[in-house]
Parts: C-alpha cells; structure tokens; sequence
C-alpha cells in the first residue's frame, strides 16, 4: 500500500478537569492520558468536516511515534519505542498515556494542562492510498478517512481541531508520596497525643 508525500496535522480538545494518583517513577513528575483519535466524530476547527472512521489505524506501526509540545521536533515529551509514550486503539478511538519528563518543557506542559491552559491535543499522520473520500453532508465538504498511514506524532496544542478528545492530568509521584508521608505524620502524631 502506497502513501501520499504529504503529512497532515490534526488537532483535538483537551479536557483537563480529572485528577488522578499516578507517576511511574522518579524520572518522569507524572502522566497524562486521554484519547488523541476519537472514532467516528466530526472535526471542529478547520474549513471542512473531517470524519476518522474507527479502524483507521488498524495495522499501522506506530512503534516510533513521539509525543511533541506543539508540533515541535525539538520540544519531545516521549515517545513509544522508549517506553515513555503508550498508543492503544481501541472502541473508542486512539487511546495514549504518556509518562511527563522531569525536564523544564515537562514540568511547563504538565503545569498548563493541569491549569487548564492547555487544552488540545493534535496528531500527524499520512493517509494510506484510497484511505479517504469525499462527501457533502449537510451542504459542507467531508473528508472520511478510512485508512491511515502512519502516525508519526501527537502534540499537545493550545487550539485543537477535534473538540471530542480527552486528557487527564495525574499527580506526581513525588507530590503522591508528599502526602503520603505528611498523613503519616499526622496519623503518628494524633497517635502519640491519644497515649
């Protein structure tokens, strides 16, 4: 199966309002995760509809696929084959977790999502030869795609073109153990008190 030459981003929304318990290790200050392709589900923010049909993705090796701040090769937050980005189609859409970097861009980008200021989630990919058509639906142009190509990388973006995405921000490790320890404390103080 051929492909075009031509690279696309596609943008979704993020949703950073859940908060969870979580970092793996003390290499990364916590994960987001969500979807970056929800199946079936038109696009918000470009001249067109754009529809990504659920299977898409089926058989694309996303095994060097990054994870960018804003589409920038230079700003990278992980990637699959370092084990730092997970990418899993499933009934839903392109589900991914990504373990955030203990770096000055990780603890930026972590901080913005968790503050609600960034809020999309975009994706590169090319389309696979005969992988799309072209519909008017509604009196708007739509572009349905049925097969993609490769999906070279997804980036957290401020403005998102497909608003049906979702990202949750975890805790840090670090921030877990914290209050871990000071409810310890306390919990060994009240303790000592009551003796």
């Amino acid at each position: 199966m051929t492909t075009t030459d031509k690279s696309e981003l596609h943008e979704t929304q993020i949703d950073a309002s859940k908060l969870k318990s979580g970092g793996k290790d003390d290499t990364s200050i916590g994960s987001i995760a969500g979807y970056a392709v929800v199946w079936n589900t038109p696009s918000d923010n470009l001249p067109f509809t754009e529809i990504i049909k659920t299977g898409a993705l089926d058989n694309v090796d996303t095994s060097k696929t990054l994870a960018l701040y804003n589409h920038d090769f230079a700003n990278v937050l992980g990637r699959v084959d370092a084990k730092t980005l997970r990418l899993t189609p499933d009934e839903h859409g392109l589900h991914f977790s990504l373990d955030i970097p203990d770096t000055t861009l990780g603890h930026d980008v972590y901080n913005q999502i968790k503050n609600g200021n960034l809020k999309g989630l975009s994706f590169r990919f090319t389309i696979a030869e005969g992988g799309e058509r072209w519909k008017n639906i509604n009196g708007k142009p739509t572009r349905i795609i049925s097969k993609i190509a490769t999906m070279r990388e997804i980036s957290v973006v401020a403005i998102p073109a497909y608003d049906a995405t979702s990202i949750e921000v975890t805790r840090s490790f670090k921030e877990f153990t914290d209050t871990t320890k000071q409810k310890m404390l306390l919990a060994l103080e009240t303790y000592d008190l009551e003796v």
